[in-house]
């Protein structure tokens, strides 16, 4: 028998059951035990269990199906790792005995509702259980007479996006060693196609340097890590950016990023390097947390000073600095994280080859010149959202007095519009954010100058949202309403006009631009239900669930995407609690 261990009475050993047999405790015969040997853990000899249901054989079989096919995609993900083409691993860096699958499968649909809800909970809705998520519920139910539980919303969501889409098999992602020749086009892509200007994140000339001193195949004893990790990191870069080109239609960027971070540990064990900073900012692209490393190895490499500039690949340095930097300031203003960088420790000069702002290079689809640096976004507006977070969100900005947050939120609001007025004029975002601007307009808007208008927008609601120092409260103020609700409906409205851009791989980068407009716009909805602009307000949210019920419908086509199921159900409820709320003041309309 398993369970509690047995006790000793009268020298020998007892069970629960024996003193069934002795009748010196009452059997009551209930099913699937009685009580006393249920307590114990042990089963009971007087009482018949009943045997477990039996499946039917469409059952049976289905259940088969599913191991085979789980079999056979352990089996092929094994022999991959074998595959010919593949460069060997060398024995100086042995993988085989570091399994486990280190990234986040986007398309399951449980790891989609996770991130769904954290973005959720940084849009202003707060965290279940916190005080921000019970004064939104609260103030829902009182506009609309209606209990809104978002956990189990989005619960609900999921078992029935679950039940509409076949489950598909778990994903198996091995490490691989790509090849030497793959390696090699990957550096001269990311050369010729000038993407240093976007992302420098590598030296490329460093690295085709390593790369002919054969360090793939024959490493010297003495060859750090990070030089290994950061060819293969590049590799997976690019071929994940590129991947529907044909050229790189055979490479598996996960198994290639699985590899560099099973390597993590021994390079962070090392001394630190060039080599190792650009092999964890590459990292810290998809997994944040990391970002915290290369801040602290970009310091000590002296990358915060503008001095290293006169150094051996010290422009190169500074030019991740000011990636870092831009990251970890879009952090702060979007989750409210404390920055890492702070600017008093920092030479906040920008680069002599940055893009000027009155360039219009910064917003349509040239050709990128690793000569001019663009960054992902552009670093004087990370500038800006320093200051918007040092200002209004650090605990300085909440200790101040409201008249000073009210006077440091118009000194902002019209610094980062003076941002806007040195853009050209045929870029500003309010152009393209308006019902009857022709579609040929946004055809030569790149995805860096679509985020750029989104990033403006949502630091402007920022801005004017930090009028109560207290985030837990989900109440406005009327002096900054009217600004806030207006940027909420351009930004949804600028977001209807960039359907193409919509797709899996910009929906992280996008959503909690849109979802905080959502929510934004459904609270004005329901505080002020007879607003003139409610009718218009409530057909805006309506084309947004058009959008992603479309593109939901569209990635079924080809391979199912749950975020945009969650948005189109998400949004319909927010509709629905509106008009709810507008019944409550007409109710005969």
């Amino acid at each position: 028998m398993s369970g509690l261990p047995p006790t000793r009475r009268g020298g020998r050993v007892r069970t629960a059951c024996d003193l069934c047999r002795q009748r010196k405790i009452r059997c009551d015969n209930a099913n699937p035990a009685c009580e006393t040997c249920r307590l114990a853990f042990v089963p009971c000899i007087f009482t018949e269990s009943s045997p477990p249901p039996r499946k039917d054989a469409k059952t049976r079989l289905a259940e088969a199906e599913a191991q085979i096919q789980e079999l056979e995609a352990l089996i092929a993900a094994q022999d991959s790792s074998r595959e010919p083409h593949q460069s060997a691993c060398p024995e100086y860096f042995p993988l085989q005995n570091l399994a486990g699958d280190y990234l986040p499968d986007l398309y399951d649909c449980d790891t989609a509702m996770s991130m769904f809800q954290w973005h959720i909970a940084h849009c202003g809705m707060g965290t279940s259980q916190s005080a921000q998520r019970a004064s939104f519920s609260s103030v829902v139910h009182q506009q609309t007479g209606s209990y809104l539980d978002v956990d189990r919303l989005l619960y609900h969501l999921s078992q029935s996006f679950k039940l509409q889409v076949p489950a598909e098999s778990k994903r198996i992602v091995s490490q691989k060693w790509p090849p030497v020749d793959l390696i090699r086009r990957c550096i001269q892509h990311f050369a010729k196609a000038g993407l240093y200007s976007v992302f420098p994140l590598v030296n490329t000339q460093a690295l085709e340097e390593l790369l002919d001193s054969d360090i793939m195949n024959d490493p010297p004893n003495s060859t750090p890590t990070a030089n290994v990790a950061c060819l293969i990191a590049l590799t997976a870069m690019v071929t994940q950016m590129h991947r529907l080109e044909p050229v790189f239609a055979d490479a598996d960027p996960d198994a290639y990023m699985q590899t560099v971070l099973t390597l993590l540990p021994r390079i962070l064990m090392e001394e630190i390097s060039l080599r190792t900073l650009e092999t964890v900012v590459i990292l810290a692209r998809s997994a944040s947390l990391l970002l915290a490393m290369a801040v602290r190895m970009l310091y000590s490499l002296g990358g915060n000073r503008y001095c290293a500039i006169h150094e051996a690949e010290g422009s190169h340095l500074r030019a991740l600095f000011w990636l870092c930097y831009g990251l970890d300031k879009d952090m702060a203003i979007r989750f409210g994280y404390p920055p890492l960088m702070k600017d008093e420790d920092c030479d906040l000069q920008l680069p002599d080859n940055y893009v000027l702002s009155s360039s219009d290079h910064q917003f349509f689809m040239k050709p990128l010149s690793s000569q001019e640096l663009l960054f992902p976004s552009d670093i004087r507006l990370s500038l800006i959202k320093s200051k918007v977070y040092h200002l209004l969100y650090s605990d300085y900005g909440r200790g101040q007095p409201q008249a000073r947050r009210l006077q440091y939120i118009r000194e902002l609001d019209q610094e980062l519009r003076d941002l806007k007025s040195s853009f050209p004029a045929s870029c500003w975002p309010d152009l393209f954010a308006t019902e009857s601007e022709r579609n040929y307009s946004f055809h030569d808007l790149s995805i860096r100058g679509v985020n750029l208008h989104l990033e403006y927008y949502f630091c402007l609601g920022r801005i004017h949202s930090a009028v109560s120092p207290y985030s837990q409260e989900w109440s406005f103020l009327p002096s900054s309403a009217d600004l806030f609700y207006q940027e909420s409906r351009t930004m949804l409205l600028y977001i209807s006009r960039i359907r193409d851009f919509l797709n899996w791989h910009t929906f992280w980068i996008h959503a909690q631009f849109i979802l905080t407009a959502v929510l934004s716009l459904f609270r004005h909805l329901i505080t002020e239900p007879n607003a003139p602009t409610f009718g218009n307000d409530l057909r805006l949210l309506g084309s947004i669930v058009e959008i992603f019920t479309d593109l939901d419908h569209e990635s079924r086509a080809t391979r199912h995407f749950a975020p945009f199921f969650f948005t189109a159900g998400l949004t319909r409820r927010l509709i629905f609690l509106a008009k709810q709320a507008a019944s409550k003041v007409h109710p005969d309309q």
